[in-house]
């Protein structure tokens, strides 16, 4: 029995460290995506690849 009240207290504590990872991830994913910033470095990958796929 107490070894499942570990578990437990494990998937307590790790469960919402999974979730709060996974929402901060697609806010700055968003926040990036929306920036003058993140869109030139966006464009400027894109050309890069669209790039390395010609040259092939």
């Amino acid at each position: 029995m107490e070894i499942v009240s570990i578990l437990m207290g494990l998937v307590i504590y790790i469960a919402p460290i999974i979730i709060l990872y996974f929402i901060i991830q697609l806010a700055v994913r968003k926040g990036i995506d929306n920036s003058e910033a993140g869109r030139a470095i966006i464009e400027k990958h894109y050309e890069k690849s669209s790039m390395d796929n010609n040259k092939k």
